[in-house]
């Protein structure tokens, strides 16, 4: 049975319930038998519980099966990598529920989506988060309703509200949560937020609303807070086996501070086995972006392998062909390019590399990927399906390259160059001059370093409709002959459309 949900009614439904503390509650029940804001949010601890909630919210970007922002399936982190520049979906096998979103087929009908002691620090938690859904809201819808109450009768006369007005309030958001959030990460529990991601998410707003020098202004102010680095030394659980730093930020156990790694800025705790922690369904991300090796002849599960993955989607040639040899992130460690024959059973192939043809890459069966999602729990369970590693949000190398966006929209370009040479630098690629900048050497760099981690198609989003449709017509064999400027933002549910009963709420061009 289709669980109804959509993205935005979800998201507006649940960005502001620590917005109110004492409001009516719709049918007047009796909420002492039970958690409701009148009974919850009295207290810090329950105003922990509803940040709790938040930071729940947030892991369900790569969570499968879950109803709350897409229907089973399709998680968001893959719907959102296919149909851009990056990514292919396999030709076969693949799952229904994200063809749409590499098809551009999606309709309004689809079913894809679905204060006490320390009060302060609560509303900044909470404005943070809002800010956080409606970067999403914009970036896939563009206009959509300001909610910034609970409403005490359920309402129907929702409007448009025009993204840049919605931009506007995500930046004093932002700006709240950067002033009244914990400043030393050392101090804080692993996993929670610091003001420092709320100067990161504010740079990139401030980008998005065309205000390149704030939005330097706040990304510097990360950088140059003394608290994160670029990793550029052997660090955490594996620093003295084979391996490079650039790897050891994405092996199991090494996201947090406490592992030493220096350059997270907030990230979301997953990890195996843990109270709070995540369980096999909470992140996907090895399935989509490990091949589906054991379905080829030769091949058997294995941690070196990756652990069990389905192949749903398989980076382009181009970005394979993007780096340079000596670039640490295109090492053997971090991109997985030569694959070899390892199951006994099968000893005419046994040990011997495999021809990748394109009918074999296009299957989803093996191809070159990057490793950052290998997750080693075949000892354990054979068919494990989850990534079970506490998984990096925010990571100062992204923090550098808004930075570097930011300059070349405010026609910087040496410092643009200065801080893009940054990220390459620890890399050990080659230094680029000022005059090279441009859109497209700044998301080539970007897929580079971030190739998994970033939401491609939010990224895209901020560079505009040419740039977007350009690379994807460009770059993305399967979907350049159907893309089309109106399909860049998603369809209006129409299920939202129809129960706004008491005024207007029109579909997106092109649906």
């Amino acid at each position: 049975m289709k669980k109804r949900n959509t993205t935005l009614y979800t998201m507006l439904a649940g960005l502001s319930l620590l917005f109110t503390g004492c409001s009516k509650n719709f049918l007047n029940e009796d909420t002492s038998s039970f958690q409701s804001p009148d009974n919850t949010y009295i207290n810090t601890k329950g105003f922990e519980a509803g940040l709790n909630g938040l930071y729940s919210y947030a892991r369900m970007e790569f969570l499968t099966w879950n109803g709350s922002i897409f229907s089973q399936g399709a998680t968001p982190q893959e719907a959102l990598q296919v149909g851009t520049d990056i990514v292919a979906i396999k030709t076969t096998g693949t799952d229904a529920t994200l063809a749409p979103f590499s098809n551009y087929t999606l309709t309004p009908a689809s079913s894809w989506t679905d204060k006490d002691n320390d009060p302060k620090r609560v509303e900044a938690t909470a404005r943070f988060f809002r800010a956080y859904s409606y970067r999403y809201l914009v970036n896939l819808y563009g206009d959509v309703p300001w909610v910034d109450k609970v409403s005490e009768t359920p309402r129907r006369d929702f409007t448009r509200t025009p993204k840049a007005e919605i931009l506007t309030h995500m930046i004093e958001d932002l700006k709240y949560a950067s002033e009244n959030l914990p400043d030393n990460p050392g101090t804080i529990q692993e996993g929670k937020l610091t003001k420092w991601a709320a100067l990161h998410y504010l740079a990139e707003a401030y980008i998005e609303a065309g205000q390149p020098d704030l939005a330097a202004e706040a990304a510097n102010k990360v950088i140059q807070s003394g608290y994160f680095k670029l990793n550029n030394q052997r660090f955490g659980a594996e620093k003295d086996k084979p391996g490079d730093y650039f790897h050891d930020m994405f092996i199991e156990n090494n996201q947090n501070r406490g592992s030493g790694n220096q350059e997270t800025i907030w990230a979301i705790q997953l990890e195996y086995n843990t109270q709070g922690g995540g369980d096999r369904y909470t992140d996907w991300s090895k399935r989509a972006w490990v091949p589906f090796y054991s379905q080829q002849k030769g091949f058997a599960l294995a941690d070196s392998l990756g652990g069990r993955g389905l192949g749903h989607v398989r980076p382009y040639q181009w970005w394979l062909d993007s780096y340079e040899k000596q670039d640490v992130r295109n090492s053997s460690f971090n991109i997985k390019r030569d694959w070899y024959y390892n199951d006994p059973s099968v000893p005419e192939l046994y040990g011997k590399k495999i021809v990748l043809t394109d009918a074999i890459k296009e299957s989803g069966n093996v191809f070159p990927t990057t490793t950052k999602f290998f997750y080693r729990k075949t000892a354990v369970d054979p068919a494990f399906e989850g990534n079970m590693k506490d998984r990096v949000k925010v990571r100062l190398a992204e923090t550098y390259l808004l930075l570097a966006e930011a300059y070349w929209r405010a026609n910087k370009p040496a410092q643009a160059k200065d801080a893009i040479n940054a990220v390459r630098a620890r890399a050990k690629a080659s230094l680029i001059d000022a005059a090279a900048i441009n859109a497209d050497l700044i998301l080539d760099e970007r897929a580079r370093e971030l190739i998994g981690e970033e939401m491609r198609r939010m990224t895209l989003a901020r560079f505009g409709e040419d740039v977007f449709l350009r690379r994807v017509q460009t770059l993305n064999t399967q979907s350049k002959n159907v893309v089309k400027k109106e399909f860049i933002l998603w369809p209006i549910p129409q299920e939202v459309i129809d129960s706004n009963t008491g005024a207007a709420f029109p579909q997106n061009p092109g649906y």
